[in-house]
């Protein structure tokens, strides 16, 4: 009885951890050389097959069910298509990543429109599954893109650190480290990414490979302050087996592959991060801690409503009670 007991403690003590999602940003080499302008003559993306494959077997080992943030045009590549195609079959959510993997704030309001919107079509048509978020590449967001995003149909956006450069750039008063109802809507959510403040870059785990294990535990040791859920987001390179460096344009390619670490390595220390993350947060899929920060924020709407009607009253009511 008192293992029985204990048990249910340590449940009910889980229950208050907050949420965290996994998500996987699909970049593969060929877009990694688009984004730094090297050349990519290659007729297979060994980043993008070997990470997802390593990423699924990281995946399973830990039960999780990721969000894979994934470029639309990927699908008209065979071997990418059939490895999307066993990601769905392992239960893992698909989002959208754009359709080609532009800078959004570098776009016209049309080819905005169709990397954002023509990507949901694209995915969904093709691997049979609802999309329900998105991801810029880069984090580059406008207002404009933003603005996007509900008409075509998302449930969600994972792009903005709640910090005021990004707020800005949005055209946004403030961002909240916690999941919200974007600016005006009562439909699309913001899951914002973890602060990182005064820390010089994010500590996700593509720059705490490079940065040291040291930089993550600082980054989570500060996000966990917030209680807010966190998104954990790891890239294709963090689990690919490194490139030969005589397939590389130079050494800054070797950096930005992280193919300056084994695999074996990779693996090891995202392993060391994942297990420091479950140490004070409830892994959850995306889709669920959607429709519970929906059901949440939708319950406190009308007490928060009320309190307005009842500021707003007793503001009109104070002159007549002054004369």
């Amino acid at each position: 009885m008192m293992g029985t007991s204990n048990e249910g403690r340590a449940t009910a003590d889980r229950e208050v951890d907050p949420a965290c999602v996994v998500h996987v940003d699909l970049d593969g080499y060929a877009d990694i050389c688009r984004v730094h302008g090297w050349a990519f003559a290659g007729q297979r993306d060994a980043i993008f097959e070997s990470g997802l494959r390593n990423a699924f077997e990281f995946l399973a080992r830990y039960r999780v069910h990721a969000t894979l943030f994934t470029i639309a045009q990927d699908i008209r590549d065979a071997a990418k298509k059939e490895l999307l195609r066993e990601a769905v079959g392992h239960r893992h959510e698909i989002g959208s990543h754009t359709t080609t993997h532009r800078d959004l704030r570098r776009l016209g309001p049309e080819d905005q429109r169709k990397e954002i919107c023509e990507s949901r079509d694209i995915l969904e048509q093709s691997l049979g599954v609802p999309v329900l978020g998105f991801r810029a590449p880069g984090f580059s967001m406008d207002a404009r893109s933003l603005g996007l995003l509900e008409p075509a149909g998302y449930h969600y956006d994972s792009s903005l650190f709640p910090d005021s450069r990004t707020a800005k750039r949005v055209g946004l008063d403030t961002i909240s480290c916690s999941p919200h109802f974007v600016s005006g809507s009562r439909r699309l959510l913001e899951l914002p990414m973890p602060a990182y403040a005064p820390l010089p870059v994010p500590f996700h785990p593509s720059y705490s490979l490079i940065l040291g294990n040291g930089y993550f535990r600082m980054g989570i040791r500060r996000v966990r302050r917030t209680k807010a859920p966190l998104v954990l987001l790891f890239h294709l390179t963090d689990f690919a087996d490194p490139l030969p460096t005589a397939e590389l344009p130079g050494w800054k390619a070797k950096i930005y592959t992280l193919s300056f670490l084994s695999r074996e390595e990779k693996l090891r220390r995202c392993a060391r991060m994942l297990d420091l993350v479950r140490q004070h947060y409830r892994i959850v899929n995306t889709a669920d801690l959607v429709i519970d920060t929906r059901a949440l924020i939708e319950t406190s709407m009308p007490a928060q409503e009320e309190q307005q009607r009842d500021q707003a009253s007793r503001a009109v009511d104070l002159p007549s009670n002054h004369l």
